[in-house]
């Protein structure tokens, strides 16, 4: 197994959590949304500050890119994360407008699904390359503390995902 697969699992999670924010919002459920959404936020903030601490510190001029810009990635996500937030109590089918409430959260979405993929490929084609090189064990512990933070969101993130599954809000 490569050295970075572990984080790679985490990028893949996070992808999934944020996929079924989407997908809740599609559906209506603003109130499971919201709840995935500060999920998806706490995780997210979590993976950004043990990356900042514990992998960014290893780059030095042999990174294709500087620490700034992961560093700015990271502030530019969480801040469009934090905008998802605004329309979720109204989305609800049967109330009025609630379709249209729920393409505007999709539009915010885009960009923050755009820029995540970015950030990955990003990450994993330079960063995690260089920390595997250099202090490989950090990515295995910080796969590890991730997995410690999600299961303190688990019960939020499985009822959402037994709501999708049954196929209603």
């Amino acid at each position: 197994m490569a050295p970075d697969a572990s984080l790679r699992v985490v990028h893949e999670q996070l992808d999934g959590i944020f996929a079924s924010f989407r997908e809740l919002v599609l559906v209506g459920d603003g109130r499971r949304a919201a709840a995935v959404l500060a999920a998806f936020r706490a995780l997210t903030s979590a993976h950004a500050a043990d990356e900042e601490a514990a992998l960014v510190p290893l780059l030095d001029g042999s990174a294709r890119w500087p620490a700034e810009l992961y560093l700015g990635q990271h502030v530019k996500l969480l801040a469009g994360i934090e905008r998802l937030g605004d329309g979720l109590d109204e989305l609800a089918p049967g109330r009025s407008g609630w379709r249209r409430g729920a393409l505007a959260v999709l539009d915010r979405a885009g960009p923050v699904l755009h820029l995540a993929e970015h950030h990955h490929l990003a990450e994993e084609q330079d960063l995690f390359v260089i920390v595997a090189a250099r202090a490989p064990h950090r990515l295995d512990e910080l796969a590890a503390r991730w997995h410690v933070e999600r299961a303190r969101h688990r019960g939020v993130l499985d009822e959402a995902a037994a709501a999708l599954e049954r196929g209603r809000p």
